[in-house]
């Protein structure tokens, strides 16, 4: 732990500035409020039939989570030394567009084409597929934009094994698993959204209960590595190149953004678990703890659902 409380404590005493940090919180305060209040993402930012309209919204959204930040941290720039240049602005854009183009789910129009709607477990399928998906959307575009950006290099997006210390995150997951348990246990919205293998329909779906929650829980995994690749290794690690620990707020903003949908408290998790990921990432130039901690936690969630489930 002495890892991680250096981590923070470098970070919280090196030209840290408290009030566009508590401005940024505001901000996101006032648009998770707004959001669950007037279910602004469901009736007007979430993607319907693969519409290109819609993933186009829905990029705008996530363009004004990073760019809100972005302005906030600039009208304070004399006392943070913040200096965002035009190529982070327009590389964290295209990251986004990758993201938009994830969860928006606009490729499945030409992978569903290879199932039948009449093919037994259809949905489930479907549901693996959606979350595999990203290694065309996320994960080869990411390293296709890594060839060709100098910069970017030699970190690979925190993947490199050199000097990458697994451990204390390790000691951080068994920390944080048994307070996601209580946190499930008495918040009825997550019990109701997890777990998400309820929601495939897979009892049409040939072979045993296990093999077919084994086979769905590695691809709702895979998912979360193409996050933690786009999120903490593009725009934390990678994108840091240009604009240092500044990088980090705006990603945090776009991460929040991207739970709209899920439970709120969720959402709001997600403020402090993608600050404290990406201080880390930051920090150890990797992102493995962020895999091992986001994996964790994804799939305790899923575990104490299914094991209280009624």
């Amino acid at each position: 732990m002495k890892i991680f409380i250096g981590y923070f404590r470098d970070h919280f005493t090196k030209e840290f500035h408290l009030i566009s940090h508590l401005v940024i919180l505001l901000f996101i305060g006032i648009s998770i409020t707004l959001n669950y209040t007037f279910d602004i993402y469901p009736k007007h930012f979430r993607v319907s039939n693969y519409s290109e309209v819609g993933a186009l919204k829905l990029w705008g959204m996530f363009a004004f989570a990073f760019l809100i930040p972005i302005l906030i941290l600039s009208v304070f720039k004399k006392e943070n030394h913040a200096n965002f240049t035009t190529s982070y602005i327009l590389l964290g854009l295209l990251g986004l567009l990758f993201v938009t183009i994830d969860s928006s789910y606009y490729l499945i129009k030409y992978g569903r084409q290879l199932i039948s709607i009449e093919q037994p477990g259809y949905n489930y399928v479907y549901k693996l597929m959606a979350n595999g998906i990203s290694l065309f959307t996320i994960i080869i575009p990411c390293f296709i934009v890594y060839i060709f950006v100098k910069k970017f290099k030699p970190e690979l997006y925190g993947l490199r094994l050199s000097g990458a210390n697994i451990k204390p995150y390790l000691w951080l997951i068994a920390l944080m698993v048994p307070v996601v348990v209580v946190a499930s246990l008495f918040d009825g919205d997550l019990l109701a959204y997890y777990p998400t293998y309820n929601a495939t329909s897979a009892s049409t779906f040939p072979y045993s209960n296990w093999i077919k929650i084994i086979i769905y829980e590695f691809f709702y995994g895979f998912d979360f590595i193409s996050v933690e690749l786009l999120f903490r290794g593009f725009m934390v690690v990678a994108l840091s190149k240009f604009v240092g620990k500044h990088a980090i707020l705006p990603m945090v903003c776009c991460y929040v953004f991207l739970h709209f949908g899920k439970p709120m408290m969720e959402t709001i998790g997600s403020i402090f678990g993608g600050f404290a990921l990406g201080i880390l990432a930051y920090k150890s130039r990797n992102i493995y703890g962020g895999l091992i901690v986001h994996l964790g936690v994804a799939w305790t969630m899923e575990f104490v659902a299914f094991a209280f489930m009624k």
